[in-house]
Formats: structure tokens, C-alpha cells, sequence
């Protein structure tokens, strides 16, 4: 029997260092590329403001919550930002192991990326998904995401999808 969306998402969650995700753009732009990588989930993706953006994950963490399997903590950055911080509470039934091996190889690599590189990343990503060539999605990225792309963002950007082995 093939696992609903959501307990894909709890392993997700699960999968990541201390069962965690910190931060909802972050949640939101590694399922979007592990998605790409074969993740057996199907939410629907548009562009937001900080990229591909699924509405229907941003509800699936709330069942989730309701569900009593992920805890989703709201926190504040020194600056007085707000943010969210998603863990695992109850892993029983989550199929963390049947995750296919190249989602769970890329859980790290995406863990340990820079957040606006993810953001930059899942961004380009999304537009060659649409059928932007490689010149017009970063252009496109330019245009969107403005100084982000600087200090060499964008370049570990593209990096990072070469790592992941999405086209470029």
C-alpha cells in the first residue's frame, strides 16, 4: 500500500539531523527538490514570493501536527524575525527507510545549504521546470530575486543542483 503525502513529509522531517527542519521556505524548497529527485509525493507548486511555494505542504504540516507526529515551534531570529522550527515527535509508521536512496543522499546536501542558496536554487529549478532555457530561468532569477544573487549565491546555486544531478 503506497503512504499517503503527509507520512512522506514526516520522513522528510525524520530523515533530517536531530528530526528537524528549521524554518517553513526551507521545508518547502527541499521537498520541492527532493520531489524533482523522485520523493513519491505530489503537492503542487507555484512561484511565490520566495519561490516554489505548495500550499497543500503548508496544510499537510499542520495535519501533521494535528496528527501529533511533527511539533511546529514558533522562534525568533536575533533580529526579531520570525520563524518555524518543524521536528518529528513520533516517528512510528513513517517511512523513513523506504525513502529511495537518492532522496536520502540528498537530505544532507540540501540540510547543509545555505538558505538563501536553497531558495536561489529551488527558484532556478522551478523555472526550467516551466521550460526556461538556462540563460532565461537565471535571468528570470535575477530579475526575481535581486541582491540575493549576489556574493556568489547564485553560482552556489547552481552548484548545488549539479550535486543533486538536476539539470542545469
Amino acid at each position: 500500500m503506497p503512504f499517503e503525502d503527509f507520512r512522506w513529509l514526516a520522513a522528510v522531517i525524520a530523515a533530517h539531523k536531530n528530526g528537524e527542519v528549521v524554518g517553513r521556505t526551507r521545508l518547502q524548497k527541499t521537498v520541492w527538490l527532493l520531489q524533482r529527485l523522485g520523493l513519491p509525493t505530489e503537492y503542487s507548486y507555484m512561484i511565490h514570493f520566495y519561490g516554489p511555494y505548495s500550499e497543500g505542504l503548508h496544510a499537510e504540516v499542520g495535519l501533521l501536527e494535528n496528527l501529533g507526529i511533527v511539533e511546529e515551534s514558533p522562534m525568533m531570529t536575533r533580529g526579531g524575525e520570525p520563524y518555524f522550527v518543524a521536528k518529528v515527535t513520533q516517528r512510528k509508521g513513517l517511512p523513513v527507510e523506504q525513502l529511495d536512496e537518492r532522496v536520502k543522499k540528498a537530505i544532507p546536501v540540501l540540510e547543509s545549504a545555505n538558505s538563501i542558496v536553497l531558495e536561489l536554487a529551488a527558484t532556478y529549478d522551478a523555472f526550467r521546470d516551466q521550460g526556461d532555457s538556462h540563460d532565461d530561468a537565471v535571468q528570470r532569477v535575477k530579475r526575481k530575486k535581486g541582491s540575493k544573487c549576489d556574493n556568489g549565491n547564485l553560482e552556489q546555486a547552481l552548484e548545488l543542483l549539479e550535486r543533486l544531478e538536476l539539470k542545469k
